[in-house]
């Protein structure tokens, strides 16, 4: 679950509202440290009459769940990300556009601090899309790409093409920056060079949509071969992109799954999902819980849930 445009998250809070009874809304996020503990974002608390809030929990190795960081104010959303050493960081947004905060935690474990402070310069630091490498925070705004050091001090990228507005953005395992926009993955290669690996992935009519409006991209991630993992909430599915650009659905969400989170750990991919309760399907209107799971493929392609949240009612 994951904040993706700055005016877009009010729209979708609408959407869902009218489109069921709770007040939840579904966001993106799903990293995992050196250790194997997963981190994903989602409703605080996960079921109750009111979700305006965010939280960071965690998944420890015996399925323990924890939280790690609440926001303090609503509309709140969070975005996961994680570094080649696998250091875990989140950026928030807090408060109402255009006047919104941001801020970025690094997460050690079960506690967090700020590497950003609660401020309101989009020019310092914006979630629109972010990604870290080498102690560098990258962070998009509209179709262009921004460097701020350790001294805070932030550089433009001068991008050997002209980009559509940017979603997601990447540092692979061999060191080329991935940017999806607009359902067409680039990368940023030696020089600045931009080179489209593949285009068309985001469907105009989703056959499996949750949710009118809710045609987007959400997460992705990119293992040692190179491989692309997109969790592509508008057709319940995560979508595979081989480096020569060929694009194959990975793992289908069934039912009333959608997936929001994606990872890749020691050869496995881990997917976050959420659901709108458990109610009959035909009697969706009587739900009001929005819950998650996780689930993992092997590198056999057998898939395994390894966490769902039951709920106390």
């Amino acid at each position: 679950m994951r904040f993706l445009l700055q005016n877009f998250f009010l729209s979708l809070i609408i959407i869902i509202i009218a489109t069921i009874p709770a007040k939840a809304h579904p966001w993106g996020g799903l990293v995992i440290d050196a250790t194997g503990n997963i981190y994903f974002t989602f409703i605080c608390p996960m079921v109750d009459d009111d979700h305006h809030y965010a939280c960071v929990w965690k998944l420890n190795s015996v399925n323990e769940l924890e939280e790690i960081i609440k926001s303090t104010s609503s509309p709140s959303d969070f975005i996961l990300a994680r570094d080649a050493g696998r250091m875990i960081f989140a950026a928030e947004r807090s408060g109402n556009g255009p006047g919104y905060r941001n801020t970025l935690w690094q997460i050690n474990g079960t506690s967090a601090k700020h590497l950003i402070p609660p401020a309101r310069d989009q020019n310092a630091f914006h979630i629109q899309a972010y990604t870290i490498r080498n102690k560098k925070i990258y962070f998009a705004k509209e179709n262009e790409v921004f460097a701020r050091d350790s001294l805070g001090i932030v550089t433009q990228l001068q991008l050997g093409a002209d980009l559509p507005r940017i979603d997601l953005m990447k540092w692979s395992p061999a060191g080329e920056l991935y940017i999806f926009a607009q359902g067409t993955i680039y990368i940023l290669e030696e020089g600045n060079k931009v080179r489209e690996l593949v285009r068309g992935l985001k469907k105009t009519k989703p056959k499996n949509l949750p949710f009118s409006g809710a045609n987007i991209f959400f997460d992705m991630a990119i293992d040692e071969n190179r491989n692309v993992y997109l969790a592509y909430f508008g057709n319940r599915e995560v979508i595979k992109v081989s480096p020569d650009g060929k694009a194959s659905t990975f793992l289908v969400s069934e039912g009333r799954w959608s997936p929001h989170g994606v990872d890749v750990f020691n050869g496995k991919i881990y997917v976050l999902e959420s659901t709108i309760g458990r109610t009959n399907p035909l009697k969706s209107w009587e739900s009001t819980e929005i819950i998650p799971r996780v689930r993992k493929v092997n590198e056999q392609g057998q898939v395994s849930v390894l966490f769902t949240y039951e709920s106390k009612n």
